[in-house]
């Protein structure tokens, strides 16, 4: 599917914002009988390069991973560093924040072509991408830049 603008038809996440990352993971662990993962505070010590709306932020957010059979499940709470995570819970409350892409070695390549499709760059660090679709398709992009 190389033809296609995101270059893959492939989605490998699903992103959920939260509230209260232990209480979903705990709860989410409970539903699937499986052990709870290990929630991070992402980019604590800022060696990731984020950059919000055209601004540098810390960009620091709590994550927890559910590794599916068919994709990997996260779950986000923000902290108060300005975010599109952060500005999405405060106006839209919890719920699904993005579906993720992998894009290896094309992030930024292909978020130029999104943006020429009328999807701009909302927020990237040095191994993602966000852009903002929600008014076409009621959720944001991500671009990964992973194998």
């Amino acid at each position: 599917m190389e033809n296609t603008i995101l270059g893959t038809t492939f989605i490998c996440q699903v992103a959920i914002l939260v509230r209260d990352v232990e209480k979903a993971t705990r709860r989410f662990a409970e539903l699937l009988g499986v052990p709870v993962p290990a929630i991070i505070l992402a980019n604590e010590d800022g060696s990731d390069t984020v950059t919000y709306l055209g601004q540098p932020t810390q960009g620091r957010v709590r994550l927890s991973f559910f590794r599916m059979e068919n994709l990997v499940l996260e779950f986000i709470e923000p902290t108060e560093d300005p975010t599109t995570w952060k500005d999405f819970l405060d106006t839209k409350g919890p719920g699904v924040h993005h579906i993720a892409f992998k894009a290896k070695n094309r992030m930024l390549e292909t978020a130029t072509k999104l943006e020429e499709f009328g999807y701009p760059l909302i927020q990237h660090g040095d191994k993602y991408a966000y852009v903002e679709s929600t008014a076409d398709l009621g959720v944001i992009l991500e671009l990964l830049d992973i194998d």
